[in-house]
């Protein structure tokens, strides 16, 4: 059976608190049911509160619709052209977190803030949305203020009437939400499961399918909305180093702009996402000087599909599987499953050492990390491998369509060169 994790930290498991604790005392650890290992966790006190908007300007900001359309005024982030903004969104990912931000919005005002949404696409869908709405007065439901858009009711109507200033607190740790919107607690330990449906109930999009990881998010919904004190303490077992590069960006022509295709897969990229059908067949990066590096990426994969990421890579002129090093992506291979390095290097010990920890049709996190003779890789956030091998010293990166009927998917597939 295959089984979907999440790293959580201890702090959740709350009938086992001891009555001295502390949120920030214990570990971070990964759990499946009712096991957890904490080895080598992180403690939560060690993170710091950063802000995420320094009252300037818009740096560390990316905007998806017309820059313009988001300013700075009086220490406030505002929407300056409402309606041409779309979402203002961080330009790091973050999978476990606690953040606090202030927020002001006119009579009848709309707007959201987006978690673990991705760079492409609506992140209120790929990852989630807690509602900002001028719903004061009213009863819950899952469209109001305070709800995850679509998903979760909030358990009570905390919003303040129009033209006043609210606060939003958000903990996000696996699939365990909490908010509080001005001192109410409006989600109390909510599992991200299978509830969530797009604009129509019939339209299931469950919350435990969605991006595990992903941008924090600010919408334009074409009202005139003002942001202040916006801050994060970043609790993720493995957070985003600064200077990841996206490698997914246009398509030129057959292929993604900066990559060449060999044999038979085909590639796309749809609401930017790059899709992969059949095979077999594989995608390469035009750079062929990665040696040292750290790749991350959102991965779905369809129904009993296979598929791979490659690194240190180059093509075979022989046969369609190229000589490097291939991250796996399949959720059924007993021996090679997803987070193993194929036919190279497996998980001895923790929550992946028996199997797969992800499943078909729901999106998570891959990291890879390669220093030298060194690899690593993580799902979710949670350790697979780590091993030493000496089989290829360079190359490019690919990715792989393996076979006909697999569809592939990545989203924000970026890397960073690491030094020698």
């Amino acid at each position: 059976m295959t089984r979907l994790l999440f790293a959580l930290p201890a702090v959740l498991l709350l009938a086992a608190l001891p009555a001295c604790a502390s949120l920030d005392d214990l570990d971070t650890c990964a759990c499946v049911g009712d096991e957890c290992t904490c080895d080598d966790a992180p403690t939560t006190a060690a993170a710091q509160w950063v802000k995420l908007f320094n009252g300037k300007n818009l740096d560390g900001w990316v905007s998806g619709g017309d820059p313009d359309a988001w300013a700075v005024k009086h220490g406030e982030i505002v929407t300056a052209k409402p309606g041409h903004g779309w979402w203002l969104r961080t330009d790091k990912m973050y999978r476990d977190f606690e953040l606090e931000l202030d927020f002001w919005m006119p009579k009848d005002g709309n707007s959201g803030l987006g978690l673990r949404g991705s760079s492409g696409g609506d992140p209120a869908f790929t990852g989630m949305e807690v509602q900002m709405l001028d719903t004061h007065g009213q009863e819950p439901d899952v469209h109001n203020c305070g709800a995850v858009y679509e998903a979760i009711a909030p358990a009570t109507m905390a919003v303040n009437p129009a033209g006043e200033w609210n606060t939003y607190r958000v903990r996000l740790v696996g699939d365990t939400l909490d908010v509080w919107l001005n001192g109410e607690h409006i989600h109390d330990a909510q599992k991200l499961d299978d509830r969530g449906y797009f604009r129509k109930p019939e339209q299931k999009m469950p919350l435990n399918a969605r991006a595990t990881t992903g941008y924090i998010a600010l919408q334009d919904h074409g009202h005139p909305f003002r942001y202040r004190n916006i801050r994060i303490k970043d609790l993720s077992p493995d957070p985003e180093p600064a200077g990841m590069t996206p490698l997914i960006t246009t398509m030129n022509g057959d292929t993604p702009a900066g990559w060449f295709a060999r044999d038979d897969a085909t590639w796309t990229i749809e609401d930017g996402t790059l899709v992969g059908r059949d095979g077999p067949g594989h995608l390469f990066t035009i750079d062929d000087t990665y040696t040292n590096l750290e790749l991350r990426s959102l991965v779905k994969v369809s129904e009993h599909g296979n598929s791979g990421i490659y690194f240190r890579v180059e093509p075979n002129a022989q046969i369609p599987w190229p000589d490097g090093y291939e991250a796996q992506v399949d959720q059924h291979d007993p021996k090679n499953y997803t987070g193993c390095l194929y036919d190279r290097c497996w998980p001895q010990s923790g929550p992946g050492k028996d199997g797969p920890i992800t499943r078909d049709e729901a999106w998570f996190d891959y990291r890879i990390v390669v220093k030298g003779n060194h690899i690593r890789t993580w799902i979710n956030g949670v350790p697979m491998v780590d091993c030493e091998r000496d089989d290829f010293k360079s190359g490019r990166i690919a990715v792989q369509g393996h076979n006909p009927g697999s569809v592939i998917m990545f989203k924000d597939l970026r890397v960073k060169k690491l030094a020698e």
